[in-house]
């Protein structure tokens, strides 16, 4: 870090117009524009000359890239000190590392930037905590920024200095377990039980341990514990999860009441029990304040976790022009643009839509502004808006995969066939090897019927994913994919077991199988397999049709020919989508 050191201290500018003490002085080594794609806070920085999308992660102790974004940039893998592995969420992971020779960031080059290569592929790169909270570090991302500071002489000063009203929260900052570990670390107290939490950008939303959970006197059991659809870090494996009623939460001089929060059936790694994730900081503006070991922070509104109920008022639509109580209104159609993602991540998207008009109404030719847009349209389920504005940004720039990718699902939903499978082919072409885009394109071939299509963009993705958390999951799609162009039905029988030894006996698992059994020939396996997913998801027409096949084929018509009514009933199309497969009850 002494590299980052040098370069970010030639960047250093006193600020002026704030109000601060006479003998503090504040230096800014700039401010990065953060912008939420999703529900992930981004920023773009420059790999080897490359404009390259990175995930901003606050809970991310080093830099750290999947083998596909490595591949895509062009990087060099090489070995990571022997026996060196990464923690959190999922276990442990094996890694590389790479060194990226020139990396443009603050409107400079830092030389020789390590990262780390392994782990869960969450689409993008992740800046860690020694790239981001080397300093002080103001955290806005309501408004799509991030400054680094260094502050001096400022321990009398509240750095909470957008405050005018003197209106704001403080919290201690906990010492790390390293000198070199730069996240930032609260005590917080759930039901009156202290626990230890890390500041961590890259979660999409607050979660809480089972351990902690339970110490503070949560029943995960209960009735009022919601089991959730599983969650993912940086290890290979997927969680369990649970939506919980939370009486009471405090950091610091801060208390909230009667909320909902995420509880994930696993440790977290590094004697934590909480990540205040990405929610949370939407929620609030934040100076971490790391030579006085405190965080001042105020609240912008709407809800603090992203599974709490949301208030009546969360989506501000007809507030007008966007302005908290202690900020300055947008001016410019970037800082519009910025505040519409930040509104859509909150899942306001009447305010995100405003917020994105005034964007475009002042640059109209930003095709990244349209797709903004539509994503906001279409979480507002307006559909022909959103296909108008994903239209106006591929006329702008063509080559936009995120943009194809979106029109295509939207295509797809209004039944536009043809438009769908153009959009996909052109995503095809421009999407990396082995990217997350990839997996995207290949999950809209198998929808599209051309399953043949998928199979090479699957192969690519497990080839550079053996240790992801979704691998269970790229393994059943290419074992389906395989059995519905009947090809490779060894392969892909061996890609099923896989994922169900991986993963256990997910419902799309077994009736992968029992498709996979059906075309084998081995009727009772396939009876077994679709029976066992039919018991966990009973409302499958596709299963009870597979089961109905393989009944008739293993000699019970009676029984077969009762599922395939009782799937037909699921779902009058089922039969036509079967045959062009050449599934039908006197089929092969």
């Amino acid at each position: 870090m002494d590299r980052l050191r040098f370069c970010c201290l030639g960047m250093g500018v006193l600020l002026t117009g704030q109000a601060w003490a006479d003998a503090c002085h504040v230096t800014s080594y700039g401010t990065l524009p953060v912008e939420m794609v999703g529900d992930r806070a981004t920023t773009m920085a420059k790999v080897n000359g490359t404009n390259t999308r990175f995930i901003i992660d606050t809970g991310a102790f080093f830099n750290i890239m999947s083998s596909a974004n490595a591949s895509a940039l062009g990087l060099r893998l090489e070995p990571a000190p022997m026996g060196f592995r990464i923690n959190g969420i999922g276990g442990s992971a094996n890694v590389q590392q790479t060194h990226v020779k020139e990396f443009g960031i603050l409107d400079t080059t830092l030389k020789n930037v390590d990262f780390l290569v392994g782990g869960t592929d969450i689409g993008a790169g992740l800046l860690g905590a020694l790239m981001l909270d080397f300093y002080d570090l103001e955290i806005d991302l309501a408004q799509g920024k991030m400054t680094m500071f260094k502050t001096e002489h400022c321990d009398n000063v509240s750095l909470a200095y957008w405050a005018k009203d003197g209106n704001y929260n403080v919290a201690d900052i906990e010492p790390a377990r390293s000198e070199f570990d730069k996240r930032t670390f609260f005590t917080v107290t759930i039901n009156g039980r202290k626990v230890r939490a890390v500041l961590d950008s890259g979660a999409p939303a607050t979660l809480l341990s089972r351990d902690a959970a339970e110490r503070a006197g949560i029943n995960l059991s209960g009735p009022d514990a919601k089991a959730g659809g599983g969650s993912y870090g940086i290890g290979a494996k997927r969680l369990k999860t649970w939506t919980v009623n939370i009486d009471s939460f405090s950091v610091g001089s801060e208390l909230i009441q009667h909320s909902q929060m995420l509880v994930i059936d696993g440790r977290i790694g590094d004697n934590t029990d909480m990540l205040l994730g990405l929610d949370f900081l939407l929620a609030h503006h934040m100076f971490i304040a790391n030579d006085k070991k405190k965080a001042y922070f105020t609240y912008n509104g709407g809800r603090v976790f992203a599974l709490a109920a949301a208030p009546s008022d969360s989506d501000t639509s007809d507030a007008g022009a966007a302005s908290d109580v202690n900020g300055a209104a947008p001016k410019s159609a970037g800082e519009y643009a910025l505040l519409g993602q930040a509104h859509l991540s909150r899942g306001e998207s009447h305010a995100a839509v405003a917020d994105l008009d005034e964007a475009i109404r002042l640059a109209p030719d930003q095709a990244a502004y349209y797709v903004a847009r539509a994503a906001a349209h279409a979480a507002d389920k307006q559909r022909d808006a959103a296909l108008s504005d994903l239209d106006k940004s591929l006329n702008l720039d063509p080559k936009n995969v995120d943009a194809l990718l979106m029109r295509a699902g939207l295509r797809l939903a209004q039944k536009d066939r043809t438009g769908a499978a153009s959009d996909v082919a052109a995503a095809s072409a421009l999407a990396p090897a082995g990217s997350a885009r990839a997996r995207s394109v290949a999950a809209l071939y198998i929808q599209l019927d051309q399953p043949a299509a998928a199979l090479p963009m699957l192969d690519d993705w497990i080839r550079l994913h053996n240790g992801d958390a979704l691998l269970g999951l790229a393994l059943n799609e290419r074992c389906w994919a395989r059995g519905l162009s009947n090809q490779m039905l060894d392969d892909a029988l061996s890609d099923c077991r896989k994922a169900i030894r991986r993963d256990g006996e997910n419902p799309a698992y077994l009736d992968s199988l029992g498709l996979i059994e059906l075309r084998l020939g081995h009727y009772p396996e396939s009876i077994k397999a679709y029976e066992q997913a039919i018991a966990k998801n009973p409302n499958s027409a596709w299963t009870r049709y597979g089961l109905g096949l393989a009944k008739i084929r293993g000699g019970q018509p009676e029984a077969g020919n009762a599922d395939l009514v009782a799937a037909r009933a699921l779902d009058p199309q089922i039969e036509a989508r079967a045959t062009k497969y050449g599934l039908v009850a006197a089929g092969p």
